[in-house]
């Protein structure tokens, strides 16, 4: 089942499987429609993205998100990635070494490029080792990531 949920200026589109989110897309909130109808868990992060949005802690829900597809890795690199703080970013380099693995910059960015909760697990946070944006997983790209981080303080 997919729903969309919009709090201007964007949009999640959320993916559930067997009462799972496995996915949840970021969006500007003019390329998409929100959904005629909302579980309550989509309620709830709709909540949360108004929050977030206007400038306060989202309090994102506790929601059963499915990370059964990923390795024990990109798991570890989410849950450190989940504790860098709104208005601060990380480099890869820095994620790598607060998960005690200093030369897995790399890998932490494939684990970045893969996170299936983007906001959830903010990698939107997580810049070059020179400080420059690089890739994001919201299909919003770059000047997403850039919005994201003005709206956040961190710009």
């Amino acid at each position: 089942m997919k729903e969309c949920i919009v709090a201007d200026p964007l949009a999640l589109s959320l993916t559930w499987e067997s009462g799972r989110l496995v996915r949840l897309n970021v969006h500007w909130a003019t390329a998409v429609a929100e959904s005629h109808v909302l579980s309550d868990e989509a309620r709830l992060l709709k909540q949360a993205l108004f929050r977030y949005v206007s400038g306060l802690d989202p309090d994102w829900p506790a929601l059963p998100y499915d990370l059964s597809g990923l390795t024990g890795f990109q798991r570890a690199a989410l849950e450190v990635l989940a504790r860098v703080p709104r208005g601060t970013m990380r480099t890869y380099g820095e994620l790598a070494a607060e998960m005690g693995k200093p030369q897995a910059a790399r890998a932490v960015g494939r684990a970045m490029a893969t996170n299936p909760f983007p906001l959830i697990y903010p990698c939107h946070r997580v810049v070059g080792a020179s400080g420059k944006l690089t890739g994001f997983s919201g299909e919003g790209g770059i000047k997403l990531k850039e919005r994201l981080l003005r709206l956040e303080g961190a710009l």
